[in-house]
């Protein structure tokens, strides 16, 4: 799908972009051109992320309602749509266990893997659609 996706909307500003990799590839350069690219004061930030990072992971030890530092550092790299769906879906299912804990046991990894997977195919069809010149 991909060099479809690509001879149809090009890549880069004006065509497809993929936000995590400007921010890996901005990464890349910050390696490439050392500490002092950096901004100033952003050193500090690094070091309050790294101590609230391992006390949140210590604590999550002794309290289930912990936020996990992985996945906030997820949150930080994919885009807010994509975050979006990732926190109604939390909720969703937070609600389906309070209401009926057994069947949200039994159905909600099947559930999730047919939304993902069912989301995979709808872009395929739509990047084909698109492909093929069809305007939705």
């Amino acid at each position: 799908m991909y060099p479809v996706l690509r001879n149809k909307f090009g890549i880069g500003a004006n065509g497809l972009s993929s936000p995590i990799s400007v921010k890996w590839a901005s990464f890349a350069e910050l390696l490439t051109r050392g500490f002092n690219a950096l901004p100033p004061g952003c050193l500090v930030g690094l070091i309050i992320g790294i101590a609230v990072g391992i006390l949140l992971t210590l604590l999550a030890e002794k309290w289930d309602y912990v936020p996990s530092p992985s996945a906030m550092g997820i949150g930080m790299l994919i885009t807010a749509a994509v975050l979006l769906t990732f926190i109604l879906g939390g909720v969703a299912q937070l609600i389906w266990a309070r209401v009926s804990p057994d069947t949200e046991k039994t159905y909600r990894i099947p559930l999730a893997s047919g939304l993902i997977c069912g989301e995979a195919i709808i872009a395929v069809v739509l990047a084909i659609m698109a492909a093929a010149g069809v305007n939705f």
